[in-house]
């Protein structure tokens, strides 16, 4: 359900998101959704994005799996305040849509101070990841599809520092996804990054 009265994102009296499919049903969008970015992403890995990993880089990741799906695809929310969502056993809450390009700017100066996390023994990387993703998700940058896009932008980051990052690993079971939810939820909230570090750690495969 949509957590804003009149959500602009949404059909109007409806939480049904607007998508190119005009889907009505939350059903059937779910099914196109899954449909559309199972093929963008399948792309995504054959033809990655190049560049340094900034602002630009992250909406052309959302740009790239969601643009057909959703007409907002790549742009940042606006107009919906504070974003919450009760889950993990806790309500988690992302800052508020005004501050996402500060917030953005201000997380992606950091991450170039570190050098894009290259030279980075696995141990090491896998803390750093957790810290900046964590970052990331508590900023949530867009409407719908942060995890998925933080998902394909940090595994971008791992080859390029020279890691190989595979976030299936986790997906493979919905016990592996809920420990991910959990653990990327406490980060946010929390800011206790050891789970998630751990998680990714885990998902981080040699050679």
């Amino acid at each position: 359900m949509s957590p804003f009265p009149n959500d602009p994102y949404c059909y109007p009296g409806t939480d049904v998101l607007i998508n190119r499919g005009d889907y009505r049903d939350q059903t059937a969008l779910n099914s196109f959704e899954s449909d559309a970015v199972f093929v963008a992403s399948a792309k995504l890995k054959s033809h990655p994005i190049k560049g340094p990993f900034d602002v630009k880089r992250l909406k052309e990741t959302h740009r790239r799996i969601f643009g057909n799906v959703y007409p907002w695809a790549g742009e940042f929310r606006q107009g919906i305040g504070m974003m919450t969502k009760n889950r993990s056993g806790f309500v988690v809450a992302y800052g508020p849509a005004e501050n996402v390009p500060t917030a953005l700017a201000e997380t992606f100066a950091k991450l170039k101070a570190e050098q894009d996390l290259r030279g980075l023994e696995s141990a090491k990387f896998a803390a750093r990841v957790a810290y900046f993703y964590s970052e990331l998700d508590a900023v949530h940058s867009f409407r719908e599809g942060n995890s998925r896009t933080l998902r394909a932008f940090t595994s971008g980051l791992a080859q390029a520092a020279g890691h190989r990052l595979d976030w299936s690993r986790t997906a493979t079971t919905p016990e592996g996804r809920q420990s991910l939810y959990h653990a990327r939820d406490r980060a946010v909230m929390h800011g206790e990054t050891a789970e998630l570090a751990g998680i990714i750690a885990a998902n981080l495969v040699a050679g």
